[in-house]
């Protein structure tokens, strides 16, 4: 089901769609993209909720925004979710910001993982890196023959290192890596930027953030509706991340020169400590 809001007048740019679109990271990038006057499509599994955010920013920015379910576990639904995106235009853009809220994750607390049920183990393999791997096959051809595109998908630091209690994460994160840098190396020739952006912290105001001890996996977004970006949090005291400053840079990587692209970066607090 995909809802339209905003503004009739079409863009001379083409669409951006954000997969995994909450409270936080998700929309910030939508609205960023929305501002530098493209098209957005916002993507998620609650459309009530997904439709206020879409409301939002095509009020603030003056923009056509659309808002449209997916459930990145099922094939099917992306595949009907796509058909919606495909038809508004060229997808110059994919941001894949989706993963499973799984409990040891909203919890922030490891689950020792002869208690992961096999089903969850399962959907969190789905949402990230199946999930992404289904959005991605459907923008590619469109973005190859333009000759150009960006795809962005989100990690975090269970990307790049296994954590006890947290099978769930890191196995689909470390997927979704090497998804990413297979994608960057086999499309670049044909001018489509892909990147992995680690978000190594908690996103999100300071004051509204209790930021648990270090070495235990966040919620970047504090969001329970199940699909938006994550994190690794740090000791008490570290700063949370702005996600409208992490949108300026899912923005820098999608103008950024072809001559010199950037397929990996991690960002974190200034006072987050190695």
């Amino acid at each position: 089901m995909m809802r339209n809001v905003g503004s009739s007048s079409s863009s001379s740019k083409g669409i951006a769609a954000v997969v995994g679109v909450g409270p936080q990271l998700g929309r910030s990038v939508a609205r960023k993209f929305a501002h530098e006057g493209y098209t957005v499509a916002i993507l998620a599994r609650d459309l009530g909720r997904l439709s206020l955010v879409a409301e939002e920013i095509a009020r603030e920015e003056k923009a056509q925004v659309f808002a449209i379910r997916i459930d990145c576990a099922d094939p099917r639904s992306v595949r009907e979710a796509f058909e919606g995106v495909l038809s508004l235009g060229f997808v110059e853009v994919l941001v894949y910001n989706a993963y499973h809220s799984s409990s040891s994750y909203t919890s922030h607390y490891p689950t020792s993982f002869t208690h992961i049920p096999f089903q969850s183990f399962q959907t969190s393999l789905s949402v990230s890196v199946f999930g992404a791997f289904l959005c991605a096959q459907q923008v590619i051809p469109g973005m190859m023959d333009k000759g150009k595109g960006t795809i962005l998908f989100t990690g975090c630091s269970a990307s790049l290192n296994g954590i006890a209690g947290f099978s769930e994460l890191c196995c689909g994160k470390f997927a979704l890596r090497a998804l990413s840098q297979c994608l960057a190396k086999e499309y670049q020739a044909f001018g489509i930027h892909v990147a992995h952006v680690i978000i190594d912290g908690v996103v999100g105001p300071p004051r509204e953030t209790n930021i648990p001890p270090r070495g235990m996996v966040t919620e970047q977004s504090f969001n329970t509706g199940g699909e938006d970006g994550e994190g690794e949090g740090e000791s008490s005291g570290v700063m949370g991340m702005d996600p409208d400053v992490l949108a300026q840079t899912y923005w820098s990587l999608h103008v950024q020169d072809r001559r010199a692209w950037t397929q990996e970066l991690d960002i974190r607090p200034s006072n987050t400590r190695f």
